[in-house]
Parts: structure tokens; C-alpha cells; sequence
């Protein structure tokens, strides 16, 4: 069974959302950051290597199948964030592909912590 996490968080609860997915992975599931969530691309890595090197955690997050962006989210960065944006490892796609994904795997799950 596959499943694409949808991330929508601020800096400040990503690491949480990190810890509370964790408990649901299962290898080849996919991970697409929404919003302003695409500026934390950058530590989405580290959080998730905190996750798996902490020797208390009972959960891994490994054999991430892709990690997605949506393009118009991309676009509404300040130019700053998007230079520091390594793009090199992440699949940018726009509404359709998004569409397409979603109806390509078993379940979407989408953990937001934006009130």
C-alpha cells in the first residue's frame, strides 16, 4: 500500500508533523510539502534523520519513494527562500500531475498544523 503524507506545517511544528507521521510510514510512500512548508525543504531531511537515528524512536521513516512540490507553491517564495532550495532530489509538479498522483496511489493522508 502506498501513501503520499501531504505536509502543511510552519517551521515550528514541522519537526512535530515529522515525529507524527512517522508512525504511519510504510517504505515507498511519498511525501509532498504544501504552502509555505516548501520554504522548510531544507530541514524535512534533518527531521527526518532525528527520527531515525534517535534510539527511543520506534519508527523509521526510510525508502521514501519521492518527495513532491506543487509549482504554483514554489513561485509564491521570496527569491531568498528559493535560493536556498536544493531542487535537485524533489519533483516539482503542477495541479494536474497532483490529481494524478493522488488518484495513482492507495491513500493521500494530510497533516496540517495551520490554523
Amino acid at each position: 500500500m502506498s501513501t503520499l503524507f501531504q505536509l502543511h506545517a510552519p517551521m515550528n511544528t514541522l519537526k512535530a508533523m515529522v515525529k507524527e507521521m512517522a508512525p504511519l510510514w510504510h517504505s515507498g510512500d511519498s511525501i509532498l510539502l504544501l504552502a509555505e512548508t516548501v520554504a522548510a525543504l531544507p530541514w524535512l531531511k534533518m527531521y527526518i534523520d532525528d527520527v531515525n537515528y534517535d534510539d527511543e524512536a520506534q519508527y523509521e521513516i526510510t525508502d521514501i519513494t519521492a518527495v513532491y512540490v506543487l509549482a504554483d507553491d514554489l513561485a509564491q517564495l521570496n527569491e531568498q527562500a528559493k535560493t536556498n532550495l536544493d531542487l535537485s532530489k524533489v519533483n516539482v509538479i503542477d495541479d494536474n500531475e497532483w490529481v494524478q498522483l493522488t488518484q495513482s496511489i492507495d491513500r493521500v493522508i494530510t497533516l496540517n498544523s495551520i490554523s
